[in-house]
C-alpha cells in the first residue's frame, strides 16, 4: 500500500502483477481490493511445477555470437544442443524477463537464425519416411485410442481401472511436486531424501502415463501437456538434487543445505537424459557475467 501511493510504482506494480501474477490481481477484483488504499494478503506461490520461473532454466542454447565465450555458442543463435533445433522465451530460460516481454524478440532471433542454418544448406539431406510419420501419429493419438478401448469399463464418475485422464494425472503430479520438491504446503523446503523419495513417485506416475486416456481432442491436448510437464518435473527435481545449496531464498529451500555456496554453486548446472533408460548425467559448467555491474 505504501508502494502504490507513488502513481509511477503503482503503474510499475501493476505491469508486474498483470504481467507476472496475474492470478493474483485477479483474486483482488473478485474481492473487492484495492491494494493502493488497504494492505492485501498475497499469494506466495502459483501453481507451476517448480514453485518459480525465477530460477532461469530451460534448454541450454548456443547465445550470440558477439557476446558469447566459446562455451556458450556453437554457430547459430539460440540453437539448441539438438542440431537443428532453436528455442526461445521459457524454452531456453537464462532470465526472467524471457518469458514475457523478451519472448517476441527471442522468437524473431531464433527464426532468422534457423533461416540461415536452412540457407547454409545445413538442413539438406533430410528425409521423412512414412513410416516415421505413421508411427509418430499413433504415439500422439494413442491417448483417445485408449479412451474408445475402455472408456465402457467405467465405475463410476471419471473412475477406471484401465486407466487415468489428464486432470487426475495433473493434480497428482502438482501434490508431488508440491510435498516433496519444496511446494507452498512444505514452506517451499526439501531436501536430499525428500527429493529422491519425489523421484521414485515420478517413476511410477510416468507408468501410469503411459495409460493416459482422452476422450476428445481438449483432454489429448491437456494429456501431452501432462506428460511434458511431467519430464519438465523431473528435470527440475534432478537439478534441484544436485545443486547443494539453497540458491534461491524465497523461492525453495534445500533444508539440508540453506546457505548459499558461491565457492561450489556458482556455476550453470547442465543435464542429459539419455532417451532410452531415462537416466540422468549431471555437470556443471561455468558461469559467465557477460555484462558488468557498471554498465
Amino acid at each position: 500500500m505504501e508502494a502504490f501511493q507513488d502513481p509511477h510504482l503503482e503503474e510499475i506494480g501493476w505491469h508486474n502483477f498483470l504481467g507476472m501474477t496475474v492470478g493474483q490481481a485477479v483474486l483482488w477484483a473478485a474481492t473487492d481490493v484495492d491494494p493502493k488504499y488497504e494492505n492485501p494478503e498475497l499469494t506466495t506461490s502459483e501453481p507451476y511445477v517448480m514453485g518459480s520461473h525465477a530460477t532461469g532454466c530451460g534448454a541450454w542454447c548456443s547465445g550470440p555470437e558477439d557476446v558469447s565465450p566459446p562455451e556458450y555458442f556453437w554457430g547459430y543463435n539460440r540453437m539448441t544442443t539438438v542440431e537443428g533445433l532453436f528455442g526461445a522465451g521459457d524454452a531456453v530460460g537464462g532470465t526472467p524477463h524471457a518469458f514475457s516481454s523478451g519472448s517476441f524478440t527471442e522468437g524473431r532471433l531464433a527464426a532468422k537464425a534457423a533461416c540461415k542454418y536452412i540457407d547454409d544448406g545445413k538442413a539438406e539431406g533430410i528425409r521423412v519416411t512414412e513410416k516415421q510419420i505413421n508411427d509418430r501419429k499413433a504415439e500422439i493419438y494413442k491417448p483417445m485410442e485408449h479412451y474408445k478401448v475402455y472408456s465402457n469399463e467405467i465405475t463410476t464418475g471419471d473412475v477406471n481401472p484401465n486407466y487415468i485422464n489428464p486432470r487426475q494425472g495433473l493434480d497428482r503430479l502438482q501434490k508431488l511436486m508440491d510435498e516433496y520438491c519444496g511446494g507452498a504446503t512444505v514452506n517451499y523446503m526439501t531436501n536430499d531424501k525428500l527429493l529422491n523419495i519425489g523421484l521414485k513417485k515420478l517413476k511410477i506416475l510416468e507408468e501410469y502415463l503411459e495409460n493416459i486416456a482422452a476422450k476428445d481432442l481438449h483432454e489429448l491436448m491437456r494429456a501431452w501437456e501432462l506428460k511434458h510437464r511431467h519430464r519438465t518435473s523431473e528435470a527440475v527435481m534432478q537439478h534441484t538434487l544436485f545443486r547443494k545449496e539453497t540458491r534461491w531464498p524465497g523461492y525453495y529451500y534445500r533444508g539440508d543445505a540453506l546457505k548459499l555456496d558461491d565457492g561450489n554453486w556458482h556455476v550453470l548446472t547442465v543435464s542429459r537424459r539419455e532417451p532410452k533408460t531415462g537416466e540422468y548425467t549431471m555437470e556443471k559448467a561455468p558461469c559467465y557475467h557477460l555484462v558488468g555491474e557498471d554498465e
